[in-house]
């Protein structure tokens, strides 16, 4: 009976791999390999999750424990969640080197969680374990590390422990900041390392850029309680800025809004109504030299004229008079001459309208998406895409916002090194 019970759980744990969400991936790690060293931390518990969602990815993850890690999770529950054979002990197979020497571009050593004691091992040359055995040669075989702390905050305050992630860090290893909560560190959230470990294999073509994404919804005040608004929720700004981060941007700022979190790696500044959105763009692009801007932001294209300092009486009826406003586009161009990525949401596509329209921003490169009324502008997970680079179009055709961001960033990517 309990060995059914047992066949019953592998099988859900695999349907789960099948079904994967594409608003939360991308297969950004297709034929990617992730070893992951897991070593003894309460944060053990999170581990198959994270495997579930590197595998939901694209990534092959083959898992490896310390002794004092199986002590606390049977290897059984590690070979369900990776669908591959655990390692436990080296053996005459030389496990720790055998995983890393094919294609070691293509395969990474992720140490999660990463205990006190396996981060001051590795920093000191010390491997008497498997993680740290795996560290030992996959980091002096050219493959990436990336390392997931976990530990009480004593602990990761502890001068040694920093100065033992300095040098870990300055040698090329990858170090994801852990949650603080309840004075303890926490390892990330599975967002974050996944964005983290796509960094790694992906991180050369915006390597040293710096980004700006605008995104969410703008108001229109028309009194202190009362605005005009859409539905924007700020889901394409938020895929926008994690693959940026995961295509190498050095430094990822974000101005807007979002119903969708946005990373802690990238700089937030918060903006709701039209002039938020003017105040604290223009002056970011007056304090910092970025590279791009990408402005996928729903943002109103009227102002109030008859706005009310007062309250609005709700019994009485009310007449808004709203005239054209200067679009964030022209004035982001005024401030600024480098790279600028728009986005045109129109009911059918019309070549003479967009060029138009962008005028006088002279956008580097344009998203068109369609509506129909039947559908609604906002909400969807897919879309039909045209991006336009000068007279050039190309038909994404109908993919996910996780996918168009990802081609859209990879061209831009291509462009501003041609221009380079």
């Amino acid at each position: 009976m309990r060995r059914g019970k047992r066949v019953l759980v592998c099988i859900q744990v695999i349907n789960l791999i099948e079904d994967i969400d594409p608003a939360k991936f991308e297969n950004s790690l297709n034929s990617k390999t992730v070893i992951m060293a897991v070593t003894a931390s309460i944060s053990i518990y999170r581990v198959p999750d994270i495997v579930r969602d590197l595998r939901r990815e694209g990534a092959r993850v083959v898992v490896a424990m310390s002794r004092e890690a199986v002590q606390l999770v049977n290897p059984e529950i590690m070979k369900w969640a990776s669908g591959n054979s655990v390692v436990t002990e080296i053996t005459g197979e030389i496990e720790h080197i055998k995983y890393f020497t094919d294609h070691p571009e293509d395969t990474l050593l992720l140490i999660c969680p990463a205990s006190y004691n396996v981060i001051g091992k590795i920093a000191s040359g010390i491997s008497d374990d498997v993680p740290s055995l795996f560290f030992s040669f996959a980091f002096g075989n050219g493959n990436p590390v990336v390392i997931c702390p976990a530990m009480h905050e004593g602990m990761m305050k502890n001068p040694v422990k920093l100065q033992n992630l300095q040098d870990l860090q300055s040698m090329g290893v990858i170090v994801v900041p852990p949650r603080i909560e309840s004075l303890k560190a926490k390892i990330s959230d599975s967002e974050n390392i996944l964005d983290y470990v796509s960094r790694s294999f992906n991180g050369q073509a915006l390597k040293g850029k710096k980004v700006l994404i605008i995104g969410g919804r703008g108001e229109e005040t028309i009194d202190p309680v009362r605005t005009l608004t859409n539905h924007g929720s700020g889901f394409t700004a938020s895929w926008f800025v994690r693959n940026a981060f995961r295509l190498g941007s050095e430094e990822v700022f974000f101005v807007g809004n979002s119903t969708f979190t946005i990373p802690e790696y990238a700089r937030t500044l918060d903006a709701i109504t039209m002039e938020e959105f003017e105040e604290k763009t223009i002056d970011l692009i007056g304090k910092n030299k970025f590279d791009v801007i990408i402005n996928t932001a729903a943002l109103p294209d009227f102002s109030v004229v008859n706005r009310s300092m007062e309250k609005i009486d709700s019994k009485k009826s009310v007449e808004l008079k709203l005239i054209p406003r200067k679009k964030l586009n022209d004035l982001i161009r005024e401030k600024y001459d480098g790279f600028l990525a728009v986005f045109k949401l129109s009911g059918e596509f019309s070549m003479s309208a967009i060029n138009e329209k962008f005028r006088n921003s002279s956008p580097d490169l344009i998203v068109f998406n369609p509506y129909s009324s039947g559908d609604g502008a906002f909400g969807l997970v897919s879309n039909e895409y045209t991006v336009i680079t000068g007279n050039e179009l190309e038909e994404l055709g109908k993919v996910s916002k996780a996918e168009m961001s990802w081609k859209v960033l990879s061209r831009i990517s291509e462009l501003v090194q041609k221009e380079k």
